[in-house]
């Protein structure tokens, strides 16, 4: 957080500074079709445009240079359908000291890939974990091999990093909040806790993208979730497993419905400028799609397609800039709709922090549960 906040403050005194964070999608396409993915909306995959291993390597040498210091690796797709690049750019990113996360679903790992990414001290991995039995997960992710290959692949890296008497990487599951797993909570902390995961991520549901079956929670089940959130976060401290589930213990908190007039409600007030922004991810983050579009947040939709530019002539260019001016304007893009409950808390923290003049924070201290996304 604190390298975040100093970024901006430097941007707020006319002083252009790179990103913090680089989130990556190695490629769109995936080995299962789950039921709630963005492609099943009107989205048209393009392998031919995904950018090589040597592009991505050198994107990576750069943002060293422009002093990126968090990369997130994950999709759009599944990262280890392109295992032998995804690795390759892992392991440069460690060897300029930066730290990693990496989002999967587990499925494609094997002990050799796993034994590497222990051997790089990789920093986190989240598996996709949606329900704490085989019926509930691989009905969402529609493979009879999902659950099985996805514990699995946690049990793996718990067990090597045992051998390897290594820390890293922290592992935890990532489990999104729908209709067949609102009262299972308590369930994924057991799981979690059975299979050697350190956390429990919870992600609210994004309606928008096309299902046969309802999936997102009515208020019936809305509140039926909510009476678990305690118990369920009880027996993650009796197990001493991480979670972010405490943030559902109100039912607006539980999907996404408006959420993009809640981002721009938290700054209603008189204040302009940087203190009014209603996000800062486009000061402090750059997101690179599986197609090689770029923006300058976790969702966008909008921006500059990098395969014949280098990582700096895109984050300092008009588009960006303009990006940046619309949400000093307040003029949020409808893809802010499907952003995350941790990013609207983030955005609360550093608008206190610019407020108070004070960073007030720890720079060693990594926020696991509030840096998975």
């Amino acid at each position: 957080m604190d390298s975040k906040v100093e970024r901006i403050k430097k941007w707020m005194e006319g002083k252009k500074r790179g990103p913090v964070r680089v989130e990556l999608h190695p490629t769109d396409r995936c080995n299962l079709d789950c039921r709630f993915c963005w492609r099943k909306g009107d989205n048209e995959i393009r392998p031919e445009k995904e950018l090589s291993k040597d592009k991505l390597i050198d994107i990576v040498d750069e943002a060293a240079d422009m002093g990126v210091e968090e990369w997130i690796i994950s999709g759009g797709g599944e990262p280890m359908l392109r295992k032998e690049t995804t690795l390759q750019v892992m392991e440069r990113i460690k060897e300029h000291g930066m730290w990693g996360q990496l989002t999967t679903n587990g499925c494609l790992l094997k002990e050799e890939d796993v034994e590497r990414i222990v051997d790089m001290r990789w920093d986190q991995v989240q598996i996709s974990i949606d329900g704490p039995d085989a019926r509930t997960h691989n009905f969402i992710r529609q493979e009879d091999y999902a659950f099985r290959k996805s514990v699995k692949a946690s049990k793996m890296i718990s067990s090597e990093k045992k051998r390897q008497e290594s820390s890293n990487p922290y592992l935890g599951y990532n489990t999104i909040i729908h209709n067949r797993v609102h009262d299972k909570l308590e369930e994924m902390i057991v799981l979690a806790d059975s299979a050697g995961s350190q956390l429990v991520y919870f992600e609210p549901i994004y309606p928008g993208y096309s299902s046969k079956v309802r999936l997102e929670l009515d208020e019936g089940e809305k509140k039926e979730m909510v009476e678990h959130v305690d118990r369920a976060e009880r027996l993650a401290e009796e197990l001493d497993v991480d979670t972010n589930i405490g943030e559902y213990r109100e039912k607006y908190s539980i999907d996404k419905d408006s959420f993009g007039d809640r981002v721009i409600g938290k700054v209603q007030d008189n204040r302009e400028g940087f203190l009014g922004a209603p996000c800062y991810q486009p000061w402090y983050l750059l997101g690179i799609k599986g197609s090689g579009l770029v923006g300058c947040c976790s969702t966008f939709e909008e921006g500059v397609y990098i395969h014949d530019r280098s990582l700096k002539e895109v984050w300092f260019s008009k588009k960006f800039q303009e990006l940046r001016e619309e949400m000093l304007e307040k003029d949020i893009p409808e893809y802010c709709s499907k952003c995350s409950v941790v990013v609207l808390k983030s955005n609360e923290r550093i608008r206190k922090i610019l407020s108070s003049g004070s960073l007030g924070l720890n720079g060693k201290l990594k926020e696991k549960i509030g840096e998975v996304f």
